[in-house]
């Protein structure tokens, strides 16, 4: 198990930082995980696609230990990199396992440009020296290109409260897309692991 300090990031072939560290010695990114796939055509006619891809994100896990009842904390869905050899518009997404104990509030769609990298785990007041997510423009609602063999500028984020002891974990990220004419989504593997611990202190 790796750990990561405040100031550890890592840099992204698009030239931004994934910010890991954002609320002290409390996230890690932990060993690899399993991607999950549904196979098969769901009702509607929507097909099961294969184009993207989760990055470093979708190879392991995101945890933080010091999750307090009633506070609210932005959770990143991995960076949605296009494999394929086409490009894809990118609808909306979304964890598809909530473990009780956490609540999400809403999804927002954010330029890491502009958020000095994609947040992986953040609180939702600022503190810690993490952007204010929520002034930054939202594209949630407005479907954004990937183009072929290339990363995304556009990140998902949502918004969730802890409100009690947590029983899982927040898992499963699913994405819904266009490719030509035919609408797709795919799951990616993705898991942050919220836990309820001693509040950390900062200096005001």
């Amino acid at each position: 198990m790796g750990r990561f300090r405040a100031s550890l990031a890592s840099s992204t072939p698009t030239r931004r930082r994934t910010v890991l560290g954002v609320l002290g010695c409390c996230l890690a990114v932990l060993a690899a995980g399993t991607v999950w796939l549904i196979t098969g055509v769901p009702a509607g006619g929507v097909r099961e696609g294969s184009a993207l891809d989760g990055g470093t994100q979708s190879a392991g896990d995101v945890g933080y230990e010091h999750a307090q009842v009633g506070e609210e904390y932005w959770a990143g869905l991995p960076l949605p990199w296009n494999t394929s050899g086409q490009d894809v518009e990118i609808t909306r997404a979304e964890f598809s396992h909530v473990p009780k104990g956490v609540k999400v509030i809403e999804y927002r769609a954010v330029n890491g440009n502009e958020t000095d990298g994609n947040i992986l785990f953040a609180r939702t007041d600022g503190r810690g020296g993490i952007p204010s997510l929520s002034k930054a423009r939202n594209y949630a609602g407005h479907p954004f290109t990937v183009k072929a063999k290339s990363g995304s500028d556009i990140y998902y984020v949502a918004r969730v409260k802890v409100t009690g002891p947590i029983h899982g974990t927040l898992k499963d990220c699913r994405f819904w897309y266009q490719q030509g004419s035919q609408q797709y989504q795919q799951q990616l593997h993705c898991s942050t692991i919220i836990r309820l611990g001693p509040p950390i202190k900062y200096e005001d």
